[in-house]
Order: C-alpha cells, then sequence, then structure tokens
C-alpha cells in the first residue's frame, strides 16, 4: 500500500487521471468493454514541464481513432505469417482487442482506452487479460503509453476486477462485489496516513474519479444505486465517484438495472 501511494505521488504521468468503465450492450448480449483513461492533465503537466511554451508555427494535433486487432490481422497478413507459429497464435487470441485514442492539442483533451468485443458478458474475465496483453504489446513500441501501464493507479484500477462480478440476461444488468471479499481495515488505515503524508500532492490524488458508464439497446427501468444519472433517452446509466473513495468502499459502486420489456 505504501509502494502504491508512493507512485502515485512521484509520476507526472498521473496528474489528476480519471478512469472510465464502459460497457456497451447490443440487443443480442454481445457488446464491448473499454477502459479509458483520461489523460488531458497529461498535456497540461508536459507542457508546463517544457516552460509552458507554444509552438504558434506548429499544427496542432487533433485524432480520433479506433483500431481493431481484427482489421490488423488482415492488413498485416503478410507480415505476420513470417513470425513464428507462437506469435502468430498469440496474435490471433487478440483478435477481440479494440483500442481507442482520442487526443485534440488546441482543446487539450487526450484520452486512451483499451477493451475488448465479446458475445456474451461470460467472456469478460477472460477478455480483461488479453487486454492486458494487448496493451503490454503496445506499451513496447509506445513508450509513453508504457509508462502509464507501468503506474501504480493504472494497475490499481485493474485490480479492481478481481473482487468485481457482472451479470446481465437482457432483462436486468448487475455489478457487484464477489462473495467473500472483504476490505482490509489495515490497508485502509495505512492509506489514511500516507495520504496525510503527501503534502501538496495530496490534492491531485483526492481529485481522481472513477466512472461507470453502462449502455443499453433498451431503456431503463430502474437502478438501484441512489447517485447513478439516466441518461435523457433512457438506455445509458453512468456513476461516478472519487477514486480514493471508491479503493476504500467498492460496493458504493455496485448497482442493479432492471430494463423495460
Amino acid at each position: 500500500m505504501k509502494q502504491f501511494i508512493l507512485a502515485i505521488a512521484s509520476v507526472f504521468l498521473l496528474t489528476s487521471c480519471n478512469f472510465t468503465e464502459e460497457i456497451s450492450f447490443n440487443p443480442d448480449g454481445s457488446g464491448e468493454f473499454i477502459m479509458s483513461y483520461d489523460m488531458s492533465e497529461v498535456m497540461k503537466t508536459m507542457e508546463e514541464m517544457g516552460g509552458g511554451k507554444k509552438d504558434n508555427g506548429k499544427e496542432k494535433m487533433k485524432l480520433d481513432s479506433v483500431m481493431y486487432f481484427k482489421d490488423m490481422l488482415v492488413e498485416k497478413a503478410d507480415s505476420i505469417a513470417t513470425l513464428s507459429q507462437e506469435e502468430q497464435d498469440k496474435l490471433k487470441s487478440l483478435e477481440s482487442i479494440v483500442i481507442k485514442m482520442k487526443m485534440d492539442e488546441e482543446e487539450g483533451l487526450f484520452d486512451m482506452g483499451f477493451g475488448s468485443t465479446f458475445t456474451s458478458l461470460k467472456e469478460l474475465p477472460e477478455a480483461l487479460k488479453k487486454i492486458e496483453e494487448a496493451k503490454k504489446m503496445n506499451s513496447e513500441n509506445n513508450a509513453q503509453m508504457g509508462k502509464m501501464g507501468e503506474s501504480a493507479v493504472a494497475k490499481a484500477s485493474e485490480d479492481i476486477f478481481e473482487y468485481v462480478d457482472f451479470a446481465y440476461d437482457g432483462k436486468t444488468f448487475s455489478r457487484s462485489i464477489k462473495e467473500g471479499f472483504q476490505q482490509s481495515e489495515a490497508d485502509i488505515e495505512e492509506l489514511n496516513e500516507e495520504i496525510g503524508q503527501m503534502g501538496d500532492s495530496k490534492e491531485m490524488f483526492e481529485a481522481m474519479s472513477y466512472t461507470l458508464v453502462y449502455n443499453f439497446p433498451k431503456k431503463i427501468k430502474s437502478v438501484t444505486n441512489k447517485n447513478a444519472v439516466i441518461s435523457s433517452d433512457k438506455k445509458s446509466v453512468s456513476l461516478k465517484m472519487n477514486f480514493i473513495d471508491m479503493i476504500k468502499s467498492p460496493e458504493a459502486m455496485t448497482l442493479d438495472v432492471e430494463l423495460e420489456e
């Protein structure tokens, strides 16, 4: 826990990093899971580290891309064929992976997302493992993404899924805590102690957030969590919480969603 806090305070890439866990369902129960990292403050931090200078003669970068590994396998088929069978099989196993990036230097926006498509929510645990494999592969060719993936906060957000269960049958959806999970009081006490020693970094850490976004093909009839917000079209529900509060009280992010017939 102590290393967890100290790493957060020292790595500049984690400045006000916000996380979004998003699942979108299709009518047949298939869908897409995306874990996004809002790194907008990263660009601001990097600019400040560079002295706050702006290159007015350079065109601002603007990017909005989605990459599906299955498309890459087709496009790079000739190159992939030259790899060992083991490497080819490894790439083939990641065909469900999705990588999203949205960047707008002019607006100060920078969002990275890793995820996977699935035919059934029951595949999600395995999909999460594949997402980690894809992130490792991406970090080999992307130093900045590699640093983000090594960060303690990024790893903490991934560890959440070790004690979270999802269920969906087309009529109801639930995000619950696995039976038998119990938060360690010792860890919480140490966490509070370390936060108190963070000085100026404390505000940065306390500003981090974690947001749930679930999109459905039918309108939502009801949601059990009183802090959840249903969208205007009634087909999405979101729930936002302070990151550290969620670590301390993961049950606050559980909910049951009932859909209309």
